[in-house]
Protein backbone atom coordinates (compact mmCIF):
# COMPACT_ATOMS: atom_id res chain seq x y z
CA UNK A 1 0.00 0.00 0.00
CA UNK A 2 1.46 3.65 -0.73
CA UNK A 3 1.55 6.91 1.20
CA UNK A 4 -0.83 9.55 -0.17
CA UNK A 5 0.09 13.13 0.34
CA UNK A 6 -2.11 14.27 3.15
CA UNK A 7 -4.50 16.86 3.06
CA UNK A 8 -3.60 20.53 4.27
CA UNK A 9 -7.35 21.42 5.76
CA UNK A 10 -7.92 19.58 9.22
CA UNK A 11 -11.54 18.52 10.08
CA UNK A 12 -11.53 22.14 12.49
CA UNK A 13 -10.65 23.98 9.52
CA UNK A 14 -12.99 22.37 7.19
CA UNK A 15 -15.76 23.07 9.84
CA UNK A 16 -14.85 26.45 9.54
CA UNK A 17 -14.46 27.07 6.35
CA UNK A 18 -18.26 25.35 6.03
CA UNK A 19 -19.45 27.63 8.72
CA UNK A 20 -18.90 30.45 6.07
CA UNK A 21 -19.27 28.89 2.62
CA UNK A 22 -22.12 26.44 3.30
CA UNK A 23 -25.17 28.81 3.94
CA UNK A 24 -26.05 29.45 0.54
CA UNK A 25 -29.96 28.64 0.36
CA UNK A 26 -31.76 26.45 -2.58
CA UNK A 27 -34.99 28.42 -2.21
CA UNK A 28 -33.26 32.12 -3.08
CA UNK A 29 -32.14 30.58 -6.70
CA UNK A 30 -34.50 32.50 -9.05
CA UNK A 31 -35.63 28.91 -11.85
CA UNK A 32 -37.45 30.80 -13.84
CA UNK A 33 -34.76 30.83 -16.77
CA UNK A 34 -34.28 26.98 -16.47
CA UNK A 35 -38.11 26.78 -16.78
CA UNK A 36 -38.29 28.52 -20.34
CA UNK A 37 -35.45 25.97 -21.24
CA UNK A 38 -37.38 22.82 -20.25
CA UNK A 39 -40.53 24.02 -22.29
CA UNK A 40 -37.98 24.21 -25.54
CA UNK A 41 -37.02 20.48 -24.64
CA UNK A 42 -38.54 17.46 -26.70
CA UNK A 43 -40.37 14.59 -24.02
CA UNK A 44 -36.87 12.19 -24.76
CA UNK A 45 -34.45 15.26 -24.11
CA UNK A 46 -36.11 15.81 -20.76
CA UNK A 47 -35.91 12.37 -19.44
CA UNK A 48 -32.44 12.00 -20.47
CA UNK A 49 -32.41 14.95 -17.68
CA UNK A 50 -34.77 13.65 -15.17
CA UNK A 51 -32.83 10.66 -15.40
CA UNK A 52 -29.87 12.00 -14.11
CA UNK A 53 -31.54 14.99 -11.38
CA UNK A 54 -34.00 11.89 -9.98
CA UNK A 55 -30.34 10.15 -9.13
CA UNK A 56 -28.57 12.79 -7.83
CA UNK A 57 -32.12 13.76 -5.46
CA UNK A 58 -32.11 10.22 -4.73
CA UNK A 59 -28.39 10.07 -3.30
CA UNK A 60 -28.89 13.20 -1.70
CA UNK A 61 -31.51 12.13 0.36
CA UNK A 62 -30.27 8.45 0.87
CA UNK A 63 -27.39 9.53 2.83
CA UNK A 64 -29.29 12.28 4.72
CA UNK A 65 -30.65 8.99 6.05
CA UNK A 66 -27.47 7.55 7.29
CA UNK A 67 -24.66 9.89 7.92
CA UNK A 68 -25.78 10.58 11.00
CA UNK A 69 -24.81 6.92 12.21
CA UNK A 70 -21.32 7.53 11.03
CA UNK A 71 -21.01 10.60 12.80
CA UNK A 72 -22.48 9.43 16.19
CA UNK A 73 -19.49 6.58 15.96
CA UNK A 74 -16.65 8.62 14.63
CA UNK A 75 -14.51 8.89 17.68
CA UNK A 76 -12.66 12.19 17.14
CA UNK A 77 -14.78 15.41 18.44
CA UNK A 78 -13.35 17.65 15.62
CA UNK A 79 -14.35 15.16 12.67
CA UNK A 80 -18.21 14.94 14.46
CA UNK A 81 -18.32 18.55 14.29
CA UNK A 82 -17.23 19.06 10.52
CA UNK A 83 -19.70 16.02 9.84
CA UNK A 84 -22.74 17.82 11.29
CA UNK A 85 -21.96 20.40 9.02
CA UNK A 86 -21.83 17.76 6.14
CA UNK A 87 -25.45 16.38 7.20
CA UNK A 88 -26.99 20.02 6.76
CA UNK A 89 -25.63 20.49 3.12
CA UNK A 90 -26.66 17.03 2.22
CA UNK A 91 -30.17 17.76 3.24
CA UNK A 92 -30.11 21.21 1.56
CA UNK A 93 -28.83 19.57 -1.26
CA UNK A 94 -31.61 17.20 -1.47
CA UNK A 95 -33.60 20.33 -1.31
CA UNK A 96 -32.65 21.62 -3.74
CA UNK A 97 -33.76 19.03 -6.33
CA UNK A 98 -36.73 18.32 -4.89
CA UNK A 99 -37.62 22.24 -5.57
CA UNK A 100 -35.98 21.64 -9.34
CA UNK A 101 -38.28 18.83 -9.83
CA UNK A 102 -41.58 20.56 -8.44
CA UNK A 103 -41.20 24.46 -10.23
CA UNK A 104 -39.06 23.30 -13.50
CA UNK A 105 -39.68 19.19 -14.29
CA UNK A 106 -42.65 18.95 -12.86
CA UNK A 107 -43.90 15.87 -10.71
CA UNK A 108 -41.77 13.03 -11.45
CA UNK A 109 -41.30 9.76 -8.88
CA UNK A 110 -37.52 9.82 -8.95
CA UNK A 111 -37.76 6.39 -7.50
CA UNK A 112 -38.91 4.82 -10.70
CA UNK A 113 -34.84 5.52 -11.84
CA UNK A 114 -33.51 3.78 -9.65
CA UNK A 115 -32.96 0.12 -11.33
CA UNK A 116 -30.44 -2.50 -9.72
CA UNK A 117 -27.40 -0.62 -10.94
CA UNK A 118 -27.83 2.58 -8.88
CA UNK A 119 -30.85 1.26 -6.04
CA UNK A 120 -28.03 -1.08 -4.41
CA UNK A 121 -25.07 1.50 -3.94
CA UNK A 122 -27.47 4.22 -3.48
CA UNK A 123 -30.24 2.76 -0.97
CA UNK A 124 -29.50 -0.52 -0.21
CA UNK A 125 -25.98 -0.90 0.49
CA UNK A 126 -25.36 2.67 1.84
CA UNK A 127 -28.41 2.09 4.35
CA UNK A 128 -26.84 -1.40 4.86
CA UNK A 129 -23.52 -0.07 6.09
CA UNK A 130 -25.26 3.01 8.56
CA UNK A 131 -27.16 0.17 10.43
CA UNK A 132 -24.08 -2.01 10.77
CA UNK A 133 -22.28 0.76 12.57
CA UNK A 134 -25.93 2.05 14.51
CA UNK A 135 -25.97 -2.26 15.41
CA UNK A 136 -22.49 -2.14 16.63
CA UNK A 137 -22.94 0.71 18.31
CA UNK A 138 -26.27 0.18 20.09
CA UNK A 139 -25.04 -3.63 20.99
CA UNK A 140 -21.85 -2.58 22.53
CA UNK A 141 -20.20 -4.59 19.58
CA UNK A 142 -17.15 -1.81 19.52
CA UNK A 143 -14.69 -4.20 17.87
CA UNK A 144 -16.63 -4.11 14.97
CA UNK A 145 -17.00 -0.11 14.33
CA UNK A 146 -13.27 0.76 12.90
CA UNK A 147 -14.16 -1.33 10.28
CA UNK A 148 -17.84 -0.56 9.53
CA UNK A 149 -16.32 3.10 9.38
CA UNK A 150 -13.91 2.20 6.97
CA UNK A 151 -16.55 0.51 4.72
CA UNK A 152 -19.33 3.30 4.79
CA UNK A 153 -16.38 6.39 4.23
CA UNK A 154 -15.03 4.26 1.07
CA UNK A 155 -18.83 3.57 -0.40
CA UNK A 156 -20.32 7.13 0.19
CA UNK A 157 -17.36 9.81 -0.37
CA UNK A 158 -15.18 7.44 -2.67
CA UNK A 159 -17.39 5.96 -4.46
CA UNK A 160 -20.69 7.90 -4.69
CA UNK A 161 -19.33 11.31 -4.14
CA UNK A 162 -15.78 10.81 -5.01
CA UNK A 163 -16.62 8.91 -8.20
CA UNK A 164 -20.19 9.06 -9.50
CA UNK A 165 -21.11 12.72 -8.28
CA UNK A 166 -18.02 14.45 -9.35
CA UNK A 167 -18.59 12.36 -12.68
CA UNK A 168 -22.28 13.34 -12.90
CA UNK A 169 -21.53 16.87 -12.75
CA UNK A 170 -19.72 16.98 -15.79
CA UNK A 171 -23.02 15.29 -17.75
CA UNK A 172 -24.53 18.87 -16.49
CA UNK A 173 -21.64 21.24 -17.57
CA UNK A 174 -21.72 19.47 -20.73
CA UNK A 175 -25.42 20.05 -21.20
CA UNK A 176 -24.74 23.93 -20.30
CA UNK A 177 -21.66 23.56 -22.99
CA UNK A 178 -23.22 22.20 -25.61
CA UNK A 179 -27.25 23.96 -25.01
CA UNK A 180 -26.53 27.10 -23.28
CA UNK A 181 -29.82 26.27 -21.37
CA UNK A 182 -30.23 25.52 -17.98
CA UNK A 183 -27.97 28.04 -15.73
CA UNK A 184 -29.93 27.90 -12.72
CA UNK A 185 -29.03 24.33 -12.78
CA UNK A 186 -25.84 24.49 -13.41
CA UNK A 187 -25.67 27.14 -10.24
CA UNK A 188 -26.90 24.76 -8.15
CA UNK A 189 -24.67 21.98 -9.33
CA UNK A 190 -21.64 24.48 -8.76
CA UNK A 191 -22.60 25.01 -5.31
CA UNK A 192 -23.18 21.54 -4.30
CA UNK A 193 -20.20 20.90 -5.81
CA UNK A 194 -18.38 23.13 -3.49
CA UNK A 195 -19.67 21.43 -0.34
CA UNK A 196 -19.09 18.51 -1.71
CA UNK A 197 -15.28 19.38 -1.91
CA UNK A 198 -14.94 19.47 1.41
CA UNK A 199 -16.89 15.91 1.88
CA UNK A 200 -14.69 14.68 0.22
CA UNK A 201 -11.50 16.01 0.93
CA UNK A 202 -12.45 15.32 4.91
CA UNK A 203 -13.91 11.63 3.58
CA UNK A 204 -11.26 10.56 2.05
CA UNK A 205 -8.31 12.19 4.23
CA UNK A 206 -10.38 10.06 7.26
CA UNK A 207 -10.24 6.60 5.25
CA UNK A 208 -6.76 6.73 4.23
CA UNK A 209 -6.00 7.19 8.11
CA UNK A 210 -7.97 4.79 8.76
CA UNK A 211 -6.60 2.23 6.48
CA UNK A 212 -2.97 3.00 7.71
CA UNK A 213 -3.79 2.23 10.98
CA UNK A 214 -5.63 -0.54 10.47
CA UNK A 215 -3.66 -2.86 7.64
CA UNK A 216 -6.45 -5.47 8.00
CA UNK A 217 -8.80 -3.05 6.41
CA UNK A 218 -7.21 -2.76 3.17
CA UNK A 219 -8.71 -5.82 1.35
CA UNK A 220 -12.41 -5.27 2.45
CA UNK A 221 -11.93 -1.86 1.47
CA UNK A 222 -10.08 -3.00 -2.14
CA UNK A 223 -12.76 -5.36 -2.65
CA UNK A 224 -15.52 -2.60 -2.59
CA UNK A 225 -13.56 -0.35 -4.91
CA UNK A 226 -12.80 -3.25 -7.58
CA UNK A 227 -16.85 -4.48 -7.33
CA UNK A 228 -17.88 -0.66 -8.19
CA UNK A 229 -15.45 -0.18 -10.57
CA UNK A 230 -17.38 -2.93 -12.26
CA UNK A 231 -20.69 -1.41 -12.55
CA UNK A 232 -19.02 2.02 -14.22
CA UNK A 233 -20.21 0.84 -17.96
CA UNK A 234 -23.57 -0.37 -16.69
CA UNK A 235 -24.07 2.82 -15.43
CA UNK A 236 -23.39 5.35 -17.65
CA UNK A 237 -25.48 3.05 -19.92
CA UNK A 238 -28.10 3.61 -18.00
CA UNK A 239 -27.90 7.46 -18.52
CA UNK A 240 -26.84 7.44 -22.16
CA UNK A 241 -29.36 4.92 -23.29
CA UNK A 242 -31.01 6.42 -25.26
CA UNK A 243 -29.10 9.92 -25.92
CA UNK A 244 -30.89 12.49 -27.68
CA UNK A 245 -28.95 15.19 -25.55
CA UNK A 246 -26.66 14.28 -27.62
CA UNK A 247 -23.57 14.17 -25.06
CA UNK A 248 -20.59 12.72 -25.16
CA UNK A 249 -20.98 9.17 -23.33
CA UNK A 250 -17.34 7.70 -23.85
CA UNK A 251 -15.94 11.25 -22.09
CA UNK A 252 -17.85 10.53 -19.18
CA UNK A 253 -17.11 7.02 -18.84
CA UNK A 254 -13.71 8.21 -19.04
CA UNK A 255 -13.96 10.40 -16.45
CA UNK A 256 -15.67 7.89 -14.31
CA UNK A 257 -13.10 5.42 -14.32
CA UNK A 258 -10.27 8.22 -13.64
CA UNK A 259 -12.27 9.89 -10.81
CA UNK A 260 -12.36 5.95 -9.47
CA UNK A 261 -8.62 5.55 -9.86
CA UNK A 262 -7.85 8.81 -7.95
CA UNK A 263 -9.80 7.95 -4.77
CA UNK A 264 -8.11 4.49 -4.73
CA UNK A 265 -4.54 6.74 -5.22
CA UNK A 266 -6.16 9.03 -2.20
CA UNK A 267 -6.53 5.80 -0.28
CA UNK A 268 -3.45 4.96 -0.52
CA UNK A 269 -4.31 2.15 -2.56
CA UNK A 270 -2.73 0.76 -5.74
Amino acid sequence: MSTAVHNTKSPRQLYNIAKNLGIWDPAKIDLTEDKAHWQMLNPEQREQLIKTCALFYEGEVSVSDTLAWFMLAMPDLDRRMFLSTQIFEEVKHAEFFERYFQEVCGKVDTSAYLVPEYKGVLLDQLRQRGEAIGQALTNGRTSEVPLALSLFACHYMAVVEGTMALTGYEFFEDLLAKTGMFPRLLEGIKLIRSDEGRHLVHGMDFLREQLEQHPDHVEPVRALFMREAENIPRRTDFIFTPNPLGLDRDRIQQISYANHAQRMREAGLN
